[in-house]
């Protein structure tokens, strides 16, 4: 006699709990309503507490990498673009992540001058009519001899 296999059989005593509704999946935590409604009120609201101008996101994938975002480029269903940059080299990277791999989500304040570069962009920051304009032309120093 073969018992379908979808049919449990609890032992004398033990009564079953009836069975609930189902529970529909809610996807990933982090989604396309996360960066564009969350994060960024999130950030403020974190800056505004521990009194930080540039906020260091961290955004750790389920491979392990850190990726330091600097800003939100681009968001869609299944994937969100963030411009990134890298305590390793100076220059910034665009980086496209699906949803389901993002495993965590931090905010830091940054204290360390010389790790701004790794920090969000926010509305604190001095606008661009305020900062120092950049040297156009930068001179060599004179050789010298000896």
């Amino acid at each position: 006699m073969t018992q379908p296999s979808r049919i449990i059989y609890l032992p004398p005593g033990v009564a079953a709990i009836p069975a609930a509704a189902p529970v529909a999946a809610n996807g990933a935590p982090f989604d396309r309503n996360f960066f564009e409604n969350v994060l960024p009120p999130a950030i403020a609201a974190f800056c505004s507490q521990v009194n930080c101008e540039v906020p260091v996101v961290e955004l750790t994938t389920i491979d392990g990498v850190t990726h330091y975002v600097n800003g939100i480029s681009g968001v869609a269903d299944q994937w969100v673009a963030l411009q990134t940059s890298s305590p390793d080299h100076d220059h910034p990277t665009q980086v496209f992540i699906p949803y389901q791999t993002i495993f965590r989500v931090e905010i830091h304040p940054e204290h360390d001058v010389r790790r701004h570069r790794l920090g969000f962009i926010t509305e604190s920051v001095t606008p661009k009519a305020e900062r120092p304009a950049p040297e156009r032309s930068k001179s060599r120093p004179a050789a010298r001899r000896t």
